[in-house]
């Protein structure tokens, strides 16, 4: 165990409850033998007028998803001996997906960079949310993983998951497939694997196993790409006819393109109204727009023209009524980014079409996925 973990862990959480909460840290880390086949790192107490709650503290220098279901175990076998009230663990840096799966067992938390959760029965939940950095000795190490797999290239590995969740990748295929190196094809795979959002058979390949919270967690910390796109109007009124029109421009021209948010969500079932096109291409709007009949607005706009960071948002595309829609994954991570009803669109996207492609009975939704 390290004793300075434990020390700053207690001093936050000791820094929280001197704010008004009426609660009082009066156990400050006492070790002590649990028996001969476990040891807790330490039993905290905490006091608020004649009421006391222990609270079983394990120290972890890393702590993963696929880690917690062992510590939940053992947290289980120790809390009763004890007779704690709570386990908390303590660790320099925890990811979203492994507060996640702690929150599912009933497990507390303090994390150096100041994210706190801890229960206490019956009374309330102290949180806190912090946005220092532990210090770099205790950090996890990152040279084996991608720090964002929902940035930049690494996110067309998770687009490629999403888009074949029952299909075996090979790491080189994978790579492959989504014109990526193989080095960054094996980090990728090993932060998802990590977070137990794929798993891997004996060959090694990996198979997308959470694809719901796999895609939840992309549109929560995807940024809105359309929020700086160029505005455009035409003088075509109708947003879907205009769609179309758009749509065939483009290829004439040989551009690659793909219809995203409303305007992409009319063409696979009638959620909502567009009224504006929202579109990907492969080049500058700017540029193009002349030669697609459109000129430049401040606002009022019938079109939003953006080039991605990542070409990757244009692989896995399908095809509506000739025209090229962004992937059902994209899709849905760029409704949930809009404002307004899209949010609701987006919920019933993943009901409607996407949530049977995640089920082991899964079979191909009709019409969805299939090229004119």
């Amino acid at each position: 165990m390290d004793r300075r973990l434990l020390d700053l862990a207690r001093d936050q959480l000791q820094q929280v409850l001197d704010e008004g909460t009426g609660f009082e840290l009066v156990a400050k880390g006492v070790d002590g033998p649990m028996g001969t086949d476990h040891r807790a790192d330490a039993i905290w107490t905490l006091r608020a007028s004649s009421d006391e709650w222990r609270l079983l503290v394990e120290v972890k220098s890393t702590l993963w998803p696929r880690d917690v279901q062992a510590l939940a175990d053992k947290a289980g076998a120790l809390t009763a001996e004890v007779k704690a009230d709570r386990c908390v663990v303590v660790a320099p840096r925890l990811t979203d997906r492994t507060r996640e799966f702690l929150e599912r067992q009933g497990i507390d938390y303090i994390d150096l960079r100041g994210d706190i959760r801890v229960t206490i029965p019956g009374r309330m939940l102290v949180m806190a949310h912090g946005v220092g950095e532990p210090p770099a000795s205790n950090l996890p190490n990152q040279k084996d993983r991608v720090a964002n797999p929902f940035a930049g290239k690494a996110s067309r590995i998770v687009r490629a998951l999403l888009a074949e969740p029952r299909r075996w990748w090979g790491v080189t295929e994978l790579a492959e497939r989504v014109d990526v190196s193989a080095g960054l094809s094996v980090k990728t795979l090993r932060t998802l694997e990590t977070d137990l959002y794929v798993r891997r058979d004996r060959r090694r390949r990996a198979r997308l196993v959470d694809g719901e919270s796999l895609l939840r967690r992309w549109a929560a910390v995807a940024r809105n790409p359309f929020r700086g796109a160029g505005r455009f109007a035409s003088p075509i009124p109708n947003p879907d006819e205009l769609a179309i029109r758009l749509g065939e421009r483009l290829s004439c021209l040989g551009v690659g393109y793909a219809l995203s948010r409303l305007s992409a969500a009319k063409f696979i079932e009638p959620f909502a109204p567009a009224r504006v096109v929202d579109v990907y291409l492969d080049r500058d709007p700017i540029d193009l727009a002349p030669k697609l009949d459109l000129f430049p607005v401040e606002r009022g706009e019938s079109v939003r023209l953006v080039q991605p960071a990542d070409r990757g948002v244009l692989q896995f595309t399908e095809r509506r009524q000739g025209v090229t829609l962004v992937s059902a994954a994209q899709l849905f991570v760029d409704l949930s980014n809009a404002r307004g009803r899209e949010g609701d669109v987006a919920e019933r996207l993943l009901e409607k079409r996407l949530v049977g492609m995640w089920k082991e009975e899964y079979r191909r939704v009709p019409g969805w996925g299939l090229a004119d």
